[in-house]
């Protein structure tokens, strides 16, 4: 069993992210793994759909958008609103807002397009 990282759901298999955590960059200078589940990636890839066009330079704050710590690699930066469902024993799910970089982002969207090789055919 494996954890997402993101929302906490323990599952057989998750998908795996590259992020650059800003911590580990001398101990991991291409990456390192984290691991998303399919609704915690295709939160993340609607985000980084709706963001893609716009460049770093131009980057205009949305609602539900700030500047802060990114929820998944730590990295001080601008981050973007995912909205997630955290698994509650009081209710099935809770939604909550995590905030992602763009290189977050952008690494969820590659590990998007290799989505039914994480999970199988059959999602």
């Amino acid at each position: 069993m494996a954890d997402c990282d993101l929302c906490g759901v323990s599952i057989p298999t998750v998908c795996p992210v590259k992020v650059f955590e800003p911590k580990f960059e001398h101990s991991y200078p291409v990456g390192k793994w984290k691991g998303l589940c399919e609704r915690c990636l295709d939160s993340s890839k609607a985000v980084y759909d709706k963001h893609a066009q716009e460049s770093e330079e131009t980057v205009c704050m949305l609602p539900g958008d700030s500047f802060g710590t990114c929820d998944l690699c730590g990295s001080a930066a601008q981050l973007y609103g995912v909205d997630v469902e955290i698994p509650s024993f009081t209710k099935v799910y809770e939604k909550e807002t995590k905030r992602l970089c763009r290189k977050c982002l952008e690494g969820s969207n590659e590990a998007h397009a290799k989505k039914h090789e994480c999970f199988g055919e059959h999602h």
